[in-house]
């Protein structure tokens, strides 16, 4: 094999696209990978001008055509490729082609992030959906109730949306229930302490209620250190003693 054709192999075991053209805007080089996802035949467009194989293109995704243009590199982390056949995003990045200092055209390097961008939206969208339901019970007492199913990003999304909720209402006792988790892990313990000591230090007395005996016994096992908390077995016997001592 030859050094054209190995470098035309190693091009081909690459994962993500590849396609390079000559200052005359003609395609002098697309990988497997960048056929695969454009729905091209190398041979069929390998000499032929952008302009033509990607007729209808609207102007804000010819990032390789204007890198030839103005001799400026481009990189953008998700591009809507949206036209024609093609309904994507892509995540690119252009170089010059260079001989010696002479500028011989472009390439870019091309990967299609749709799903995971479409990923990104979906969880934004639960999040910001999410509602953060500290409860006022009366003048500055109030119930978070908190669910087993959150993940990192929608804990994060409670401590920063619940604390501003909590000095919102100028709660001075908050009673987080936990009666709904059945099990912890070493990531929510954390993470509770980390709410505990965030509405801790804007001067919020916090009370921990439901807590299930076979999460105790996880709780107990683990090497967090003690969180700042009165515990009550329910949140009948935390009201009781809120409001009746």
């Amino acid at each position: 094999m030859d050094m054209n054709g190995l470098s035309r192999a190693i091009l081909d075991k690459l994962s993500y696209g590849v396609l390079a053209i000559d200052n005359d805007y003609r395609i002098t080089l697309l990988n497997k990978a960048g056929a695969d996802l454009l729905e091209l035949s190398p041979d069929e467009v390998l000499g032929e001008n952008m302009y033509e194989v990607f007729e209808g293109a609207p102007e804000e995704v010819r990032h390789v055509e204007r890198t030839v243009k103005t001799h400026k590199e481009y990189f953008v982390d998700v591009m809507p490729y949206h036209y024609g056949k093609y309904e994507k995003y892509l995540s690119i990045q252009t170089r010059l082609l260079r001989e010696s200092d002479t500028v011989v055209g472009a390439f870019v390097e091309f990967t299609d992030v749709s799903n995971l961008y479409k990923k990104q939206l979906q969880l934004v969208s639960r999040v910001e959906s999410l509602s953060v339901n500290v409860i006022p019970l009366s003048e500055g007492v109030a119930v978070l109730p908190l669910q087993s199913t959150m993940d990192e990003f929608e804990f994060n999304h409670i401590i920063d949306k619940g604390v501003e909720r909590v000095s919102e209402l100028r709660v001075n006792e908050l009673i987080i229930d936990l009666s709904a988790i059945g099990n912890i892990d070493p990531v929510l313990l954390a993470n509770i302490q980390k709410l505990v000591n965030t509405i801790s230090i804007i001067g919020t007395n916090v009370m921990i209620t439901g807590i299930r005996p076979s999460v105790a016994i996880e709780w107990t096992k683990s090497n967090e250190g003690n969180i700042q908390a009165r515990f009550y077995s329910n949140l009948g016997v935390a009201l009781k003693d809120v409001f009746y001592t």
